[in-house]
């Protein structure tokens, strides 16, 4: 029974995995239809609305759109109104994304790495990646050691117990919504 019970979190967190493997993923836009990889080598990424569906391999979010590109496709998505702009050239792309004001001031560019929470790694990286589980465990020392008077880097301990989990949060937030600003 116990063997049954460890390997049940495991078997679970293994029903998300496509044929792709662990490369493989889904997730929802922000604007509600379905973005896909399936985990192959060439990095096409598909959005799927109604009865379209558009292949390209970098793609953001921004204002209602989702603004995308491969080797030789150009496309300007407006996901509100479900329609699809496709351009065959660089220029006309780029013109029509200055004419619709699509040009966000932080781009942030997706291409088949992208996914939910860990979608461009900043939130791994920066929160767990440099010490797993330091980080977190000073963050607890230094609020249990606020109730005491210790004179012991008081000023770090009370700043690192309200900057941490700000920065965390943040990374959070960063991550939950993807959209260019």
């Amino acid at each position: 029974m116990r063997k049954i019970l460890l390997f049940l979190p495991l078997f679970l967190t293994t029903l998300s995995c496509f044929a792709g493997g662990l490369s493989a993923w889904q997730e929802e836009t922000p604007y509600g239809h379905t973005i896909d990889h399936d985990g192959s080598a060439g990095g096409w990424v598909c959005l799927s609305m109604d009865t379209n569906s558009i292949c390209f391999q970098h793609f953001y979010f921004y204002k209602g759109h989702t603004v995308a590109y491969s080797d030789s496709l150009y496309f300007i998505i407006n996901e509100r109104k479900e329609t699809i702009q496709e351009f065959k050239n660089e220029q006309q792309w780029l013109q029509a994304i200055q004419q619709q004001n699509l040009k966000p001031i932080f781009k942030r560019e997706y291409n088949a790495d992208y996914s939910s929470i860990f979608g461009d790694g900043i939130f791994f990286f920066l929160v767990f990646f440099p010490v797993p589980l330091l980080m977190p465990i000073l963050w607890l020392c230094c609020i249990v050691s606020l109730a005491f008077s210790w004179q012991w880097a008081k000023g770090f301990r009370k700043y690192y117990a309200w900057i941490y989990p700000t920065i965390v949060l943040v990374l959070i937030i960063y991550s939950i919504f993807p959209q260019s600003l």
